[in-house]
């Protein structure tokens, strides 16, 4: 599938397991750290890790937080709740020109480098002196996700940016996916259910349904990306 904004899929690098180290080198990612944060691991904490020397030698970006895992989805959960989707918005109206110039930091010619992006984000949702580190992390991802697959270049009915955006959290990299695991699970649902409503609002075609995109996320994705991170 040629898509302009980020190329061919099979010219990304494989999905990226967030706790098996790699010894390939990784671009580099230009998200904003701090100086004088340490890499630090003890129990039950998440670790910090800064910098891309210190990523690209452990071969990862995204972190367990074990004090708020997501937990069993209920009907209550799924609902929008105002005061949840306003701390939401407020959240990405914080960090949008962060995650916009994340975004352009790590575009070249046009193609988004989303394993890039995924692991910048990954670095954000490892920093704990962030507010809200993985509201934030969650909007450069779905950001850069937004803004590439919009210009997809076979979007047609039956194939639409949802069926994207699927494709590469079910067959290349779960980072979305870690990141709402990582939140509490009202706030997840809210989140990940406004997210697929945006996608579905940017583009008319048929295809993937917000409904099967969230049920999916919530029962297939989730519970695959808390495997992976070991909660």
């Amino acid at each position: 599938m040629a898509v302009e904004s980020i190329g061919a899929f099979n010219n990304f690098s494989k999905s990226v397991n967030f706790q098996q180290t790699t010894k390939q080198a990784e671009p580099k990612v230009t998200a904003p750290v701090k100086k004088d944060f340490k890499t630090t691991i003890s129990e039950n904490k998440t670790p910090i890790v800064v910098g891309a020397i210190a990523l690209a030698a452990i071969g990862t970006g995204i972190y367990t937080n074990r004090g708020k895992l997501f937990g069993k989805v209920s009907g209550a959960l799924v609902s929008e709740s105002k005061s949840i989707l306003d701390k939401i918005n407020r959240i990405k109206a914080n960090c949008i020109n962060e995650a916009n110039k994340v975004i352009a930091d790590n575009t070249v010619f046009g193609e988004i480098k989303l394993p890039v992006i995924d692991k910048a984000a990954g670095m954000r949702s490892a920093d704990k002196n962030q507010p809200e580190r993985f509201h934030q992390a969650a909007t450069w991802i779905e950001e850069a996700y937004k803004q590439a697959y919009s210009k997809a270049k076979d979007l047609r009915d039956g194939n639409n940016m949802l069926n994207y955006i699927y494709n590469r959290v079910n067959k290349e990299n779960t980072a979305l996916a870690q990141m709402y695991v990582q939140m509490p699970a009202a706030e997840a649902n809210v989140r990940m259910t406004q997210f697929a409503k945006d996608v579905a609002a940017m583009d008319k075609h048929s295809g993937m349904t917000v409904e099967r995109f969230v049920k999916d996320m919530k029962e297939i994705f989730m519970p695959k990306a808390k495997q992976e991170l070991g909660i």
